[in-house]
């Protein structure tokens, strides 16, 4: 089994941190696959900035899954696409976005998250991220990390802002 990274905590920054091992990976030449367990591609109306640039650099890299209220989809059907999807092609890094959220918010439970990662080849390595972080995710992980928030600009009423937010 690879290693597992939990990125967790009230702060902003879990996402973008996931993010920015997507871009590692890729500038080595490895694969990834992204689940967003509890979010859409589209935000206002528009596709969110990390999927534009993802479809219009690393698509042949990059596999991802998300949400979609058109064909009803679920958590655990993105978790299952990815999970899928990451046996088939082996990639160096699996990303569960929000997965901390879909298990606090029991759309799925840690021990089936942590069965599925546990099946992966033992050349994928796989990112959790999301607030409330179960304990079972904290003990089975290789590495977390808490964000907490010392100040943010949500505080002053600023939300939403494209190309930081979405």
């Amino acid at each position: 089994m690879g290693l597992v990274l939990l990125y967790t905590g009230n702060g902003k920054g879990k996402t973008t941190a996931a993010l920015g091992l997507v871009l590692r990976a890729v500038g080595h030449g490895y694969r990834v696959v992204i689940g967003h367990l509890m979010k859409t591609l589209i935000y206002r109306g528009e596709y969110v900035g990390e999927y534009l640039a993802i479809k219009r650099f690393l698509s042949d890299y990059v596999d991802v899954y998300s949400l979609d209220p058109d064909q009803h989809l679920t958590p655990r059907d993105v978790l299952t696409m990815a999970v899928n999807r990451a046996r088939e092609v082996k990639p160096f890094l699996l990303i569960l976005d929000e997965v901390n959220n879909a298990v606090a918010a029991n759309y799925l439970s840690a021990s089936e998250v942590i069965e599925a990662i546990k099946s992966l080849p033992p050349e994928v390595n796989v990112v959790l991220t999301g607030r409330d972080a179960p304990r079972e995710f904290l003990e089975f992980a290789d590495l977390v990390t808490v964000m907490e928030p010392v100040k943010h600009y949500f505080d002053r009423g600023v939300v939403g802002i494209k190309g930081l937010e979405w």
